[in-house]
């Protein structure tokens, strides 16, 4: 890795044709912003593996709508026709640093529509994943992969000195490290 910030990408919003420039973010932004889209999907099993600068997502829990939910989400927009939902079933959904930066950006303007007053739920997936991020980022590691279900989760990843590690997590301990975060960043701030 390069000591100096990665120069930014650039990447053409299908909707807009609008060029936009894709950041290299850190591992609790693009957690979160794959939970957002798994909660809009309503899927609560999954397992989600750092493969090079993307994210490939796995569940065997998915309905057909929650398939097509993700695969337009992540830019699969041919996923149409039955006969296609047998060839995709077991393939992993992959979330690229283009597609979080759109799906990023989306979400920042739905913020934006909405009042500010609004708090955020520190129980939702999406909340859950930033704070398993922010200790990913915060451990400095390089490839993981995560094992999440409703009771617990389990982190598989190797150190930035090659050694490997696992961790499980309760969803209420994700909450504390979240709220723990939080507190750091607001004493940061002053």
């Amino acid at each position: 890795m390069c000591s100096q910030p990665c120069p930014p990408l650039y990447g053409l919003d299908p909707v807009t044709s609008r060029i936009f420039s894709v950041a290299k973010m850190n591992y609790a932004k693009s957690l979160r912003v794959i939970g957002q889209s798994l909660e809009v999907a309503r899927v609560t099993t999954f397992e989600l593996e750092k493969d090079g600068q993307d994210y490939l997502v796995r569940s065997d829990s998915l309905s057909e709508t929650s398939e097509w939910i993700l695969r337009n989400a992540v830019g699969e927009s041919n996923f149409t026709e039955q006969s296609s939902r047998r060839s995709t079933i077991n393939r992993p959904l992959r979330f690229t640093p283009y597609n979080i930066s759109r799906l990023d950006s989306h979400e920042q303007k739905q913020r934006q529509k909405h009042s500010s007053s609004q708090t955020q739920g520190s129980r939702k997936l999406s909340q859950l994943l930033r704070s398993l991020g922010d200790h990913l980022d915060r451990t400095t590691v390089g490839a993981f992969r995560i094992l999440w279900n409703a009771d617990a989760v389990s982190v598989d990843y190797q150190e930035p000195d090659g050694r490997s590690d696992c961790r499980t997590f309760t969803p209420d301990k994700l909450q504390q490290l979240g709220l723990h975060t939080r507190f750091r960043r607001s004493t940061r701030g002053t």
